[in-house]
């Protein structure tokens, strides 16, 4: 009996450090850079500093995030404009199935898609 519930304990033990330690290094496991197109954003209503940039292909969170040592979800919310595109680096696992979204740590380059050519008279 005590061997039995020696190896449940165990194995809870091994699976918190497992889960504990994906979230503590999860930002150097997962960083990106992304090529996104913004067609809309929003602010997660009743919690400040959380808002979702949504683009072509998913949803991206723009959040604090203490383990991402994200502080400027604030800063960069207005920053982001319907119909532009932005290179940006971003942290977490999309997974289409599940309602997690990656966060976007920074923009790194706003590309002017949408400056009109010149003309020539």
């Amino acid at each position: 009996m005590l061997a039995k519930i020696s190896i449940v304990f165990g194995v809870v033990a091994i699976l918190c450090i497992l889960i504990f330690g994906f979230v503590f290094f999860e930002p150097f496991l997962t960083e990106k850079e992304e090529n996104i197109t913004v067609i809309n954003k929003e602010r997660w209503v009743g919690e400040k500093g959380r808002y979702f940039i949504f683009t072509e292909k998913e949803v991206f969170l723009n959040e604090n995030n203490y383990y991402h040592n994200k502080e400027n979800a604030d800063d960069l919310y207005p920053l982001f404009k319907k119909g532009y595109s932005y290179k940006v680096k971003v942290v977490g696992v999309y997974l289409p199935f599940l309602p997690r979204f990656r966060n976007i740590i920074n923009i790194i380059e706003k590309k002017d898609v949408n400056v009109p050519l010149p003309q020539r008279y």
